[in-house]
């Protein structure tokens, strides 16, 4: 492992200077910087609770950020976040602080997080090598990989990005085109864990009371922090020696298909009975369309969620979209993609299975066909199947495993966006 380590950080070192003195050009102008944002206001209403119901309102994602050429072939993305931003302090309601007699949460929630989204580093001077290094998303899963919050069909992504690790730091190697093949691949090494929560890879979080294996609650994905110093100056300083590993390949035939093969490996924090000594995720998806009807559809496998031997989980799903405009039966100014999506999170600890089905059905409208993301609005309904376990453990605020975007059900969600 350490061999494998130092290797890729001697090719680094060694290969980035070497295209860039190989490089004779004298174009050194600086392209930007561009800044960039979006804002999503998101107003729902749930039913069938048996409880207080009403329309609420929030902001789902906030983003800005700067983007640009630093030099010819290094480029920059630097990009904050405020998700779920629909208050600047706290909320005994929302954080789920709010307790019963019992000491059980009355309204478990969550407060809006803020803090760096994206903060990486690119070097092309060879197209078929770029080197990306920083925090950015690691490379498992294709709507997660290929799709930002502001071009997504459904206001919730899948249910399959609890099955990733989401973003983390490190560095990669990829290609979006091998020398204009239409195939592309990434292969990075990153810190042993996901910088996001809820997630296979966070070594952050619990499990549900539901699914305590002997007793133990904690996490056990490793911390990529080793001895002596953790910090100096704000330098990490000492790494664990443990590492996430992840990969992915694809192919693409503009605008007919785009498939990809990805997984992600990282190690354990302790070894035991109860335990797994690593933690595995792979991914297979395909997309595509032509004039104006698209598919996507994925499936997602792990095993030894957060560490725990025997607790493995998968989902897929299937979705369909018709953009009216582009099929020529709207005029420009009546620019109507209807969607919807099937999906089912299924996971299983010890023999113990359970599933949920979501079945999203939505419509888009875009202000302006040819700027489809600048100004839109997104209306989802989403209908349940099965999954009773899930829902009362999300009104119990005892989630866990279950999947980030398992809790919008029964649910009408109007959202509108507006980005530059």
């Amino acid at each position: 492992m350490k061999k494998n380590l130092v290797t890729f950080a001697v090719a680094a070192a060694l290969l980035v200077p070497a295209m860039a003195f190989a490089d004779d050009s004298s174009d050194t102008a600086k392209t930007g910087p561009i800044l960039y944002g979006y804002a999503q206001i998101t107003g729902s209403q749930q039913f069938g609770t048996n409880g207080p119901e009403g329309l609420i309102f929030g902001a789902h994602r906030i983003r800005l950020g700067v983007k640009g050429e630093a030099v010819k072939g290094v480029t920059y993305d630097f990009q904050y976040k405020w998700d779920g931003a629909w208050m600047s302090g706290g909320s005994l309601y929302g954080a789920g602080q709010l307790k019963d007699p019992e000491g059980k949460p009355v309204f478990p929630g969550v407060d809006g997080q803020s803090g760096v989204q994206d903060a990486w580093i690119n070097f092309n001077f060879l197209p078929e090598a770029q080197l990306k290094v920083g925090k950015f998303r690691v490379p498992v899963g294709l709507e997660r990989t290929q799709f930002g919050g502001n071009d997504l069909w459904f206001i919730q992504r899948s249910m399959n990005q609890s099955l990733g690790a989401d973003r983390s730091a490190g560095a990669m190697f990829h290609s979006p085109d091998v020398m204009n093949t239409g195939l592309y691949y990434s292969l990075g090494i990153f810190d042993n864990h996901s910088l996001d929560g809820n997630n296979a890879f966070s070594d952050f979080g619990s499990l549900p009371e539901s699914q305590v294996v002997y007793g133990e609650k904690i996490m056990n994905v490793g911390v990529p922090f080793g001895a002596g110093q953790t910090t100096v100056g704000g330098t990490l300083s000492n790494g664990s020696g443990k590492y996430l590993f992840a990969g992915m390949v694809g192919y693409k035939l503009n605008p007919l298909l785009d498939v990809e093969l990805s997984g992600a490996r990282a190690d354990t924090l302790v070894y035991g009975p109860q335990y797994a000594n690593s933690i595995t995720a792979w991914n297979a998806g395909a997309r595509g369309g032509l004039m104006g009807l698209k598919y996507m559809a994925e499936y997602s496998h792990v095993t030894s969620y957060g560490g725990w031997a025997g607790l493995n989980a998968n989902d897929w799903y299937v979705a369909l979209a018709a953009n009216l405009h582009q099929m020529t039966l709207t005029p420009s100014w009546l620019d109507i993609e209807p969607a919807v999506r099937f999906e089912r999170f299924d996971w299983n600890i010890g023999g113990n299975k359970t599933y949920l089905n979501n079945t999203t059905i939505g419509v888009n409208y875009s202000f302006n066909p040819d700027d489809p993301y600048a100004a839109r609005v997104q209306l989802n309904y989403v209908i349940p199947t099965q999954g009773a376990a899930f829902r009362a453990a999300y009104e119990k605020g005892d989630t866990g495993v279950i999947p980030t975007n398992g809790y919008i059900y029964n649910t009408l969600a109007l959202q509108f966006q507006a980005g530059f």
